[in-house]
């Protein structure tokens, strides 16, 4: 995991963070902790988060988890939130021709990881693999491209991010 220089995370994080308890819980409300006050570690999401995150709040009619949320996902000192835009759209496609398993939400959350210059995504989703990179077809390696590592959520994998952060 060396090397982490900006972490993207996805929905699932948040979620956890909000609903979960336990050792991942505190572990990654250490994370957001840390990385807000040393700034060693940049965090990044994508539009797309809060609007799936919205989604269960709306229907359950809990204005006060819509209103955190909508709170959370605003570009702050410790996260950036990248928006849906037409490249990135334009990327999803390419990484689905790429990867044909990806889900297009997937997709365009590692689409926005990758032109966000992420190095790791942290994310519990099963149907993101390990490792990505993209390569356009008709223009070559996407410009804001490297490689892309999946972090998952586990309390080893965070420890040793945490680590890091020291």
């Amino acid at each position: 995991m060396s090397g982490a220089r900006r972490v993207y995370l996805d929905t699932n994080v948040f979620i956890a963070l909000k609903e979960g308890s336990g050792p991942i819980g505190e572990l990654l409300i250490e994370l957001l902790s840390r990385s807000s006050r040393t700034g060693q570690l940049q965090l990044a999401t994508s539009e797309l988060t809060l609007a799936e995150l919205l989604a269960k709040p709306y229907a359950e009619h809990r204005n006060d988890l819509v209103d955190q949320y909508d709170n959370w996902i605003v570009e702050s000192d410790w996260l950036a939130v990248g928006p849906v835009t037409r490249e990135v759209l334009w990327y999803s496609a390419v990484l689905r021709s790429q990867y044909r398993t990806l889900k297009l939400p997937d997709a365009i959350h590692v689409s926005t990881a990758l032109g966000m210059q992420c190095s790791h995504i942290l994310t519990a989703d099963r149907g993101i693999k390990e490792n990505y990179s993209i390569v356009h077809t008709r223009y070559g390696v996407a410009r804001a491209g490297g490689d892309l590592t999946t972090i998952r959520p586990s309390e080893d994998a965070l420890s040793q991010l945490l680590a890091e952060l020291q």
